[in-house]
């Protein structure tokens, strides 16, 4: 198997990783071998060197970025090709039939933030952190005592004496997947579809007015921004790398100038642009 038919993702298999992964292939009819990684960093750090391309969360409806993507993104060489939305639903299940009997609940790191309100109400419960929704699963077999947080979609592979379907703080969750890889999209721009573009501006020599200055060159030319977030340098406090979102294509006349102008005086690095996603069915 060549590096280039291997797609990464979080598995094992039934997470809503693999979920956005095969609808990505499906939709695009690739025949591409999925690579399952157990953490999102292993995942990352294999696309270009195990595998050609990775699907991985970047950004969730209520929980905002996954900082653990954006921190790679600042060293790593890597491209984003794709974006896809994908509806998130959650449940609690368990083998004992009394909620009040519970006293672990296994629950993957993102999801229990998704899950906050309803994971409150077990305050008898221990809360044990995992890498996946299907770590949970597995690490809930043989215990009678346990719970598990998982996706609604694995509801149908196993019997649970006790089910609490869609406990997330919010019934329109939802995540943003991108599709990463070690080359640029070289596809021709489609004239009929509406692009996004992403990049990240290097903190290289912090200054008065810093952010305001890159913003103002998008705003006079009437460029909309749909998102803005910051991750520290590490360096001291106070300085910050900037990832921003932006409607466009790199190649539009107005995004083009702009970033020409950005990259006289700051340091940027454009992650590609990629159309804008909809709202994938389940």
């Amino acid at each position: 198997m060549t590096l280039l038919n291997k797609i990464a993702t979080l598995g094992p298999e039934g997470t809503f990783c693999e979920v956005a992964t095969k609808s990505y292939l499906k939709t695009c009819k690739l025949n591409y071998d999925i690579e399952y990684y157990s953490s999102i960093k292993k995942a990352l750090s294999a696309i270009g060197t195990q595998v050609q391309m990775g699907m991985l969360p970047i950004e969730n409806l209520s929980e905002g970025y996954v900082n653990l993507v954006l921190d790679h993104l600042i060293d790593a060489n890597l491209y984003i090709c794709a974006e896809l939305l994908l509806p998130i639903q959650f449940s609690l299940v368990s083998h004992t039939e009394n909620i009040v009997d519970i006293d672990a609940v296994y629950v993957q790191f993102v999801a229990k933030g998704q899950c906050a309100e309803y994971l409150d109400t077990l305050s008898g419960a221990k809360f044990i952190t995992t890498e996946s929704n299907s770590q949970s699963l597995h690490r809930l077999d043989g215990s009678d005592r346990a719970a598990a947080v998982v996706p609604s979609h694995m509801l149908g592979m196993h019997d649970f004496s006790k089910v609490v379907e869609n406990i997330n703080d919010y019934s329109n969750n939802q995540t943003r997947f991108l599709l990463f890889a070690a080359q640029p999209n070289e596809s021709v721009k489609d004239s009929s579809a509406e692009y996004k573009t992403t990049l990240i501006v290097l903190d290289d020599d912090d200054q008065p007015g810093y952010l305001e200055g890159i913003l103002s060159k998008f705003t006079k030319r009437e460029i909309n921004l749909t998102s803005i977030a910051s991750r520290p340098t590490r360096q001291q406090f106070g300085k910050y790398h900037f990832f921003i979102d932006l409607d466009g294509h790199q190649q539009d006349e107005n995004v083009e100038a702009a970033l020409a102008e950005i990259k006289q005086s700051y340091k940027v690095r454009v992650l590609g642009s990629y159309p804008k996603a909809t709202l994938v069915k389940v």
